[in-house]
This record gives C-alpha cells, sequence and structure tokens, in this order.
C-alpha cells in the first residue's frame, strides 16, 4: 500500500512539473498561475465542446448527398445505363434525377432514403430500381409511371403501402405491410411472389391465381390464420410454398390438388393439429416441414410421398411413427426432436438412403436393431432420451461422423461394436452414468472411451 501511494504522489509530482511548464508560457491575462488554477485549465470546457458527434452525423449525408448531385452529373454526361450508389450514406436524392432517362439499372440499397422525389418517375428507361435496406415509409405515385420497370426491390423498409406497379420481380419482404393492394395482379408475369416479414393477414381475393407464372409463393413472418382464398387454381404452377411462423391451424383438403409441381411445403411454426386426408396425394413432394406445431399423429399415407427426402416433425406431440415411414426410400434427413415418441418401428431400417436421424428430446427407451442397416447414416442425434443400451448393430453404421446419446440417465455401458464406427469424429456421452465403464476412462472424454471399447472387443487387433 505504501508503495501504491509513492507511485500516485510521483505521478502527481509529474503532472505538476508539467503544468508549472505550461503555467510560464500564459500571459498575464490567462486563467491563473497558481496550484489552485490548476484544476480550471483541466475542467473548463467550451460550452459547445460536448456536441461534436452530433455536428459529424448531420454534415456526412449533406456531403454524401452533394456527391450524388455530382454522379448524376457524370452518369448523365458519360451515358451510363447502370448507376450503383449503394451503401453511400445517402439520405435524399436531387431532384436532377430526372435528367437520368437513360439509366436502365438504379441501385441505391444499404443507403438513408426515407422518401424518393416524384421526379424519380421521369426513368421511363428504367427496368431494375433496388432500394433495399433503406428507411422508406412510402413512395410516390410518380413510380406508376416507370413503364419499363420489371424489378422493384424494396426489401427491409418501413413501407406501409405500394404503388400501383406491374413487374416481374417485387421484394417486399421485412416492411410493415398490412395489406396488399389488388392491383398487384397486373403483374401478370411475376414468377416469384415474397411478402416474408410484414403483417399481412390476408390477401385480395383471386390475387395468386390471376399470377399464373408463380412459382414460388413465401408468406412467411405474417398474420396469417388460414390459407389464401382461391382455391386449388393457386398454387397450379408452384413448385414451393411457404408459410412459415403463422398462425394457421389447418391445410384445407383439396387445395393441392392441382399443384403437381409442388416440390417444398413450409408450414414449421403455425398451430397445426392435424394432417389432411388427402396428405397422400403430394406424390411429389421433396422437403416438408411440420416443426413446432400440435400434430399428434401422422396419417399412415404419408408412405405414399414416395419424392419425400426430407421430413421434419420436430417439436410436434407425436407419441408414435407410423411403420409405413418405412416406405419413404428415398428420405435423407428425419427430425423428430422434442415429442413424446417412446420407440421407433422396426420399418425404419428400410431408409437405406437417410443420412441424417435426429430423435433427440423424446422418451426412447430402446433403438430396434434394424438401424444397423442405415450404412449411410452420417449423424445420428438420439440424446435426452431414456436409452438404458445402444444395439450392438450400430457397429456397422460405417460412415456415420456424429452420434450424440447425452443425457440418457439409464445408460450405464456402450457396446464394443462402437469402436468399429471408425468415421466417427464427434460423440457426445455429457450427463450419461457409463458407470460399466472405469470413470477414469470416462473423464477422459469420447476419444478414450472409444480407444477402451476398442481394446475390451475382439476387434483390438484391427
Amino acid at each position: 500500500m505504501l508503495q501504491f501511494l509513492f507511485l500516485v504522489s510521483l505521478g502527481t509530482t509529474k503532472d505538476q512539473i508539467a503544468d508549472n511548464v505550461k503555467e510560464k508560457k500564459l500571459s498575464s491575462g490567462s486563467l491563473g498561475g497558481g496550484d489552485g488554477a490548476r484544476p480550471k485549465v483541466v475542467t473548463v470546457k467550451h460550452p459547445e465542446s460536448n456536441k461534436p458527434k452530433p455536428t459529424v452525423k448531420k454534415n456526412k449525408p449533406i456531403l454524401a448527398d452533394l456527391d450524388v448531385s455530382k454522379d448524376f452529373i457524370r452518369c448523365k454526361e458519360d451515358g451510363v445505363t447502370r448507376l450503383d450508389l449503394s451503401k453511400s450514406s445517402i439520405s435524399q436524392l436531387p431532384s436532377t434525377v430526372r435528367d437520368l432517362t437513360h439509366l436502365m439499372e438504379f441501385y441505391l440499397y444499404g443507403n438513408k432514403l426515407v422518401t424518393l422525389p416524384p421526379e424519380i418517375g421521369c426513368l421511363v428507361n428504367l427496368q431494375t430500381l433496388a432500394l433495399s435496406e433503406n428507411s422508406l415509409t412510402s413512395l410516390p405515385d410518380a413510380l406508376a409511371g416507370l413503364k419499363s420497370l420489371r424489378v422493384l426491390d424494396l426489401r427491409h423498409n418501413k413501407l406501409n403501402e405500394i404503388p400501383d406497379v406491374a413487374l416481374i420481380r417485387l421484394g417486399l419482404r421485412y416492411n410493415r405491410l398490412t395489406a396488399i393492394p389488388k392491383s398487384l395482379s397486373n403483374c401478370v408475369h411475376m414468377d416469384e411472389f415474397n411478402v416474408e416479414g410484414n403483417a399481412i393477414s390476408q390477401l385480395p381475393e383471386g390475387l395468386l391465381s390471376s399470377l399464373c407464372d408463380l412459382t414460388s409463393i413465401t408468406l412467411s413472418r405474417n398474420g396469417f390464420t388460414s390459407y389464401p382464398s382461391g382455391g386449388p387454381a393457386q398454387f397450379t404452377n408452384v413448385y414451393s410454398i411457404n408459410l412459415e411462423h403463422n398462425q394457421i391451424d389447418k391445410i384445407p383438403y383439396g387445395i393441392f390438388s392441382r399443384a403437381k409441381n409442388l416440390t417444398k411445403l413450409n408450414m414449421k411454426e403455425n398451430q397445426l393439429t392435424s394432417l389432411p386426408l388427402d396428405v397422400g396425394t403430394w406424390c411429389n413432394m421433396v422437403e416438408l416441414n411440420l416443426g413446432t406445431n400440435q400434430l399428434t399423429k401422422i396419417p399412415d399415407d404419408i408412405q405414399c410421398l414416395h419424392c419425400l427426402e426430407v421430413l421434419i416433425l420436430s417439436n410436434n406431440l407425436l407419441r408414435k411413427i407410423p411403420a409405413s415411414l418405412g416406405n419413404l426410400r428415398k428420405l435423407r434427413v428425419l427430425d423428430l426432436e422434442e415429442n413424446k415418441i417412446d420407440s421407433l418401428p422396426n420399418e425404419i431400417g428400410f431408409l437405406r438412403d437417410i443420412q441424417k436421424l435426429i430423435v433427440q428430446s423424446n422418451q426412447v427407451t430402446t433403438l430396434p436393431r434394424a438401424i444397423g442397416h442405415l450404412t449411410n447414416l452420417v449423424y445420428l442425434s438420439v440424446g435426452e432420451n431414456n436409452l438404458s443400451y445402444l444395439p450392438e448393430e450400430i457397429g456397422t453404421l460405417e460412415n456415420l461422423e456424429s452420434l450424440y446419446i447425452n443425457d440418457n440417465p439409464n445408460l450405464h455401458n456402450l457396446p464394443f461394436e462402437l469402436a468399429l464406427c471408425t468415421n466417427l469424429q464427434i460423440m457426445s456421452i455429457e450427463n450419461c452414468p457409463l458407470s460399466q465403464i472405469p470413470a477414469e476412462i470416462v473423464a477422459g472424454g469420447p476419444s478414450l472411451v472409444i480407444h477402451f471399447l476398442k481394446m475390451q472387443g475382439p476387434y483390438r487387433a484391427m
């Protein structure tokens, strides 16, 4: 403590010496020359000295906007058809934008625009206008005059409404839209409809049906409580439908009867309690996401989805998996996490192409021996269950790279066949008693456990 105090005192003496040197340079009209004046030299500030940051921030957009005017002049003189001013801190466009009548592509994403000047409507040759990641709350009516416009990107703004436009591609994700205008039906050549992240609860009657070239529909993260009105005709040419994170409680019977091209359906995070009786007719489905709903049963007709490769059923209320699931011979990913499943059917062994099987957080007590037939399995997660043993057939999973068996409170031993999984890179055994394996081995981690199992079995010479 004494040494510390001495150092502080020594530092103060140096400061005083420096102050004395400064004070000798002050004129007689300065703040003063004694020790009492020193704190004033340190603490006295100009009244405006606390405001430099706001002043700098305020000037930046002004300088950027001045640069925009220069860019416009150069653009006009050079006759360029593509202008990219993205991420330039622009807060407003000058009215001289009207002079850029030759412009065909205009990129302004990642700026600070709150509005657009009406003169934007003079860009009669404009085909692409990119305005994503700004702070636009409205758009001028003059935008409707851009008859050549084909692509309008308005993603990540603060729009409450959109103008009447006829486009091929319209980006509206993550705005504040509560409704879509009926006039959008004029975009007859639009191939993608994406309004993710708004506050829309319904679409104009027949809107999707009128957009006959649509192949992809994304209505995720809105306020839909039911499927859009318009019947099966609205999905005739669609291959992908995303309704994730809404409040839909059922998929209408026959709604996909004309959707012969439908390959991807995402209904994650809704309120589904059951699947429609005609689920077996979704014959071209490749990816089906039904995670985070309230499903209590999967119908046997699921076996008719012969093209299915990805099936997500996590976070539901399922207790059983139908044996017919074994007929989904093309299945690569099966996610059953967070349900109430107590067993898997032996027929799961028919899923020879499966690469990822997730049964984490259920009530499974045993794994079927048929799991040994899943020789293409790369990822197996059966943690947080009630397993008391692993079948010795697990040793045939020659391609297994990740194995999660953590948090199985009744798992006291592991089969030495596990050492045959030579491609195993990750094995999670946390919170498993493994009492029949020496404690020092378990404490050494998964790699030491595998080595121990290898030495215990008839494969130790390998």
